[in-house]
């Protein structure tokens, strides 16, 4: 399956395309990394809105479980 990925590189705010790099694999490039396959488990094209309301889902996670969701031994948010 082919994947889209963004990153975005710490203190850019991401309100211009070139803040991004755009790929198809993880760039190597960027402090923070989003990737998404164009299709689901069932061979269904992914919309737009799929992945928004998975990128807000993302973000209430993040406010709300602060860094309890993190298992790893990286620094606090």
């Amino acid at each position: 399956m082919t994947a889209v990925s963004l990153a975005l590189s710490r203190g850019l705010d991401g309100m211009k395309i070139s803040d991004f790099t755009v790929g198809t694999t993880a760039p190597s490039t960027g402090d923070i990394q989003l990737s998404f396959q164009l299709l689901d488990g069932q061979s269904k094209a992914l919309t737009e809105k799929d992945v928004i309301l998975a990128c807000e889902a993302f973000i209430r996670a993040l406010k709300w479980g602060g860094n309890n969701i993190f298992v790893t031994n990286s620094p606090p948010l």
